[in-house]
């Protein structure tokens, strides 16, 4: 059976959702296109843990593989207790400081919100999505990226043609414009923001009609 590789941040997990392994998106699509799937979705995952865990992965082992990129402005930093995310301006309690020897992670929280560049963090989106298509191609492998959220910014996409011109739209299912948030519409969302069943059920269909219209 061929199988499906889906690689995320909560909205490919199923953030919210009352059973994710049977309504979140790549469990509804690997339904629909007869492949068995492994769910990489995992929650708070910024942009730089997605492309770790492309390159994790045997990816021969794969006939097909999604890549649904968080908001550009999560970042991953690390030190001796192990990795954690920030996120500017939004939820700031998601470091999840686990030890007490670790408490200076807050002030670096901190800030990361007060101080960081968005025009930076937004370039570094773009190169990790170089990076993976670059990487996908040089493996021939069958493969879409999408966005969950957030990285439609009109602005500051205007300021990085240099690498907006490398990005292969031909693979990049709603690019510039459109992002999972735009396609669950009015579907009822949880208090966090995540859309429910019925916007997972409307991202598998669009994800299910591009790949039809590629003849996959």
């Amino acid at each position: 059976m061929k199988k499906l590789l889906a690689i995320g941040d909560s909205f490919t997990y199923g953030g919210e959702l009352a059973s994710p392994v049977t309504h979140a998106w790549p469990y509804l699509l690997a339904e629909r296109i007869e492949h068995e799937v492994v769910n990489l979705g995992v929650n708070a995952s910024g942009n730089s843990k997605i492309l770790r865990h492309l390159f994790e992965q045997n990816i021969n082992e794969f006939d097909l593989i999604i890549l649904a990129w968080s908001g550009f402005d999560r970042m991953e930093f690390a030190d001796d207790h192990g990795i954690f995310e920030t996120w500017p301006g939004a939820l700031k309690k998601s470091h999840r400081i686990p030890h007490k020897e670790a408490m200076f992670r807050g002030e670096l929280i901190d800030y990361m919100t007060r101080y960081h560049n968005d025009e930076y963090l937004y370039k570094q989106y773009l190169v990790n999505v170089i990076s993976a298509q670059s990487y996908l191609k040089l493996h021939k492998k069958k493969y879409i990226m999408l966005d969950a959220f957030l990285n439609n910014q009109g602005g500051m996409r205007s300021h990085h043609q240099e690498l907006v011109t490398q990005i292969d739209t031909d693979h990049f299912l709603g690019w510039p414009t459109e992002t999972m948030m735009e396609w669950s519409g009015d579907a009822p969302k949880g208090q966090f923001g995540h859309f429910l069943e019925l916007g997972h059920s409307r991202v598998t269909e669009k994800i299910y009609q591009h790949l039809t219209k590629g003849k996959y």
